[in-house]
């Protein structure tokens, strides 16, 4: 019984790690496989994924300059708000499907592969809820590779990117989950957050089994017939032992 207790509230506990509790909000950027030939030009998503009442976001990326570019001057080219020729980043379409909104390109360096960029809404006190793509960056390969495309800090003061409510002066607490652009094909290394949860989730549940099958097996009960034989067996006193 205490092995069954034990198993159930391992595996209860993963249950609600993995599955049950309230998921954080999530700002995420695509990966992208197989991208083999220079001057090639790729597409690449920022998401915001479980958000609730937000009014906006912000966040610095990185990436190698080596590696890829943004483009340059093509057909969806948004001016820099530090001057500078127009570069392919536009607005992605989930806050705009609430209400319009303001596109901040504060800055984009080819040269260092960093880049500046938020979203708020051009009326204060906007809000959605949900999730979607927020920013939509086009790259140009230089030389074909491999280069993680992360967040960075928008402000010194800041240790991550940032998610804001309706009043843009509360943050809405979230991961990050870094992409990249590579000319190899995807590995185990680069599995998705969810399918490594379900993969621990499932590790947890088979260790807690093996756990109860040893226990069992190194603890046995008695025979049924022993066991029946010890409860009608009568108990005798120590000061009936004469």
């Amino acid at each position: 019984m205490l092995v069954l207790l034990l198993v159930l509230l391992i595996v209860g506990l993963a249950y609600y790690y993995f599955y049950a509790r309230p998921m954080l909000p999530a700002l995420s950027i695509d990966s992208v496989y197989n991208v083999t030939k220079a001057g090639d030009t790729i597409l690449v998503n920022v998401t915001l994924s479980d958000v609730s009442n937000c009014g906006g976001w912000e966040t610095g990326i990185a990436w190698d300059p080596y590696i890829a570019n943004i483009t340059v001057g093509g057909p969806n080219s948004t001016l820099t708000g530090s001057g500078g020729p127009p570069v392919d980043i536009i607005e992605g379409p989930f806050l705009q499907s609430q209400a319009p909104t303001f596109l901040m390109l504060n800055s984009v360096d080819n040269e260092k592969g960093e880049a500046i960029v938020g979203v708020v809404f051009q009326t204060p006190g906007g809000a959605i809820s949900g999730t979607g793509v927020v920013l939509i960056m086009n790259f140009t390969i230089v030389h074909p590779g491999t280069t993680t495309i992360e967040f960075r800090p928008p402000f010194p003061n800041k240790n991550q990117s940032m998610v804001v409510g309706p009043s843009e002066q509360t943050e809405i607490g979230h991961i990050e989950v870094n992409g990249l652009i590579t000319d190899q094909g995807p590995t185990a290394n680069w599995t998705s957050a969810g399918f490594q949860e379900t993969t621990i989730a499932t590790e947890v549940i088979v260790l807690a089994a093996a756990t109860s099958v040893v226990y069992l097996r190194t603890h046995p009960r008695p025979p049924k017939s022993a066991r029946r034989k010890a409860e009608l067996q009568p108990s005798i006193e120590p000061e009936d032992q004469r």
